[in-house]
């Protein structure tokens, strides 16, 4: 199956810009990048994504605070500016 997707100018000027996000395991800073349209359909809420070893990880925004983090689910949370987003890793099957 092949997957196809008509673009608009409002596609094209995402609400959503390019950002800095921060891993609250262990501080470390990745580029996130607005969540494309695919990732946002199996992700709800989802507004941007990271590269975690080579795959694509959809943040959408987690309620709570750093501090407020499980212990042991640190790893698939960021904070993007002072808000908070939490990870899940997506793909796609390759034909």
């Amino acid at each position: 199956m092949i997957e196809v997707e008509q673009l608009s100018l409002f596609t094209i000027l995402s609400p959503v810009p390019p950002a800095v996000a921060v891993c609250c395991m262990d501080g470390s800073r990745v580029d996130a990048a607005p969540a494309e349209s695919w990732m946002q359909r199996l992700v709800q809420g989802g507004e941007y994504v990271v590269q975690v070893a080579g795959h694509p990880m959809v943040l959408r925004p987690a309620d709570g605070t750093e501090e407020t983090i499980p212990d042991g689910h640190r790893y698939y949370h960021y904070t993007i500016g002072n808000r908070l987003f939490s990870g899940v890793f997506v793909g796609r099957a390759k034909a």
